[in-house]
């Protein structure tokens, strides 16, 4: 028997009808899944926020008055014990750069890491923002755990910042992660760039990423004391308490109002990682390495990299240093990409310059708020 092919169109439009169907509802059930779990991040987020006690306390008084006595801009780093090896190995990098070490600050987040610092570096200014009780808050079978410090974390950061700016420091906010193979104070960018309230570094890399232009890194910023930074940085926390996005797509989207005067610094004096999946012709002023590492510690692929500025004995290592823009150029060659343009399907540049005409988020600012939404 032979089915005529007009017949058999009912059946196909049946089971089309039902792929159809049964295709929206798996992603309807996936961003609704998506959905509450964001809104469980943000809950319990918002929950430590209001067990967190008041940064302005005495101590913290008078922590940033003994940082007003420096004669420039202090250099500050948050951390805790979990990456003293890090902040080591980076207070032996800083040690070969005149001008630094006298202008370091640090703060941890935790009484070990605090007391270890105090101990080994007292000429070092350190205080104590201890989130450990807020962490014991969380126990350990909550979904998204680690996410939510990390979370956690940045937003603590952001209003420590907030604090700085209200309390009249100009302020650099770095991270120990970082490589830094020239002068970077030296460049005095805070006086280059005199009517910018905040100078930041960027993501991607100067031959890729067309789209990611202008995004905001967050490892290493300036601050300009006053009204207007101190508003920035309240703004970031308060939206880090309703949506789940990172600081530093916060203050790329926030950075889009004039009013904020942000200046952001090109790929050849601060560069991410994305630095390491491309050409490494330039070798940048400060390079910060946040490589993925799911194999090894950062300590180990530090190692690996020839990163290390200090002997096993505590000492620095001035060889390290005299070769490392070497080691950056050829370090982590295994994440170079084969071809890092990346050439994009002939809708997407259209849809691209669509909005752009149209000037629909021209720069991506608001895309940057989801990027972290697949992560948990």
């Amino acid at each position: 028997m032979v089915v005529s092919s007009s017949s058999s169109w009912p059946i196909f439009a049946v089971f089309s009808i039902l792929a159809i169907v049964l295709l929206f509802k798996a992603i309807t059930t996936i961003s609704e899944d998506r959905y509450f779990r964001q809104r469980r991040i943000i809950e319990k987020l918002n929950e430590l926020a209001e067990l967190m006690p008041p940064i302005e306390n005495p101590q913290f008084l008078e922590f940033v008055n003994l940082l007003k006595t420096m004669k420039e801009a202090p250099m500050i780093i948050f951390y805790d014990s979990s990456n003293i090896d890090i902040l080591r190995n980076h207070i032996c990098n800083l040690k070969f750069i005149p001008n630094t070490l006298p202008r370091l600050a640090t703060i941890s987040f935790d009484r070990q890491g605090f007391e270890m610092v105090s101990s080994e570096y007292p000429q070092i200014p350190n205080i104590l923002i201890d989130l450990e009780p807020l962490k014991s808050q969380l126990s350990s079978n909550v979904q998204n755990r680690g996410y939510i410090i990390y979370q956690l974390i940045l937003m603590t950061r952001a209003r420590i910042c907030a604090a700085l700016a209200r309390n009249s420091l100009d302020f650099w906010a770095m991270q120990q992660d970082s490589i830094w193979t020239g002068n970077l104070v030296g460049m005095r960018l805070d006086t280059r760039f005199p009517d910018a309230n905040l100078i930041f570094d960027t993501v991607g890399n100067d031959q890729i990423y067309n789209r990611m232009r202008g995004w905001i890194c967050g490892s290493t910023f300036f601050v300009r004391a006053g009204v207007v930074s101190t508003q920035f940085f309240e703004q970031v926390e308060r939206l880090m308490r309703h949506r789940q996005s990172p600081d530093s797509a916060i203050m790329t989207y926030l950075c889009g109002n004039r009013k904020y005067k942000c200046q952001k610094l090109p790929h050849w004096i601060i560069s991410s990682s994305d630095y390491f999946l491309a050409k490494r012709d330039i070798v940048p002023v400060v390079v910060q390495v946040d490589a993925d590492q799911k194999a090894m510690s950062k300590m180990e692929l530090f190692k690996k990299s020839r990163f290390v500025f200090r002997h096993k004995n505590g000492t620095c290592d001035t060889s390290a240093f005299v070769r490392i823009r070497h080691s950056i150029r050829n370090a982590l060659k295994d994440k170079m990409l084969a071809d890092p343009r990346s050439p994009e399907p002939l809708r997407t540049r259209i849809w691209y310059k669509l909005r752009s005409l149209l000037n629909i988020d021209p720069y991506n600012n608001k895309r940057f708020l989801q990027v972290h939404e697949s992560l948990i």
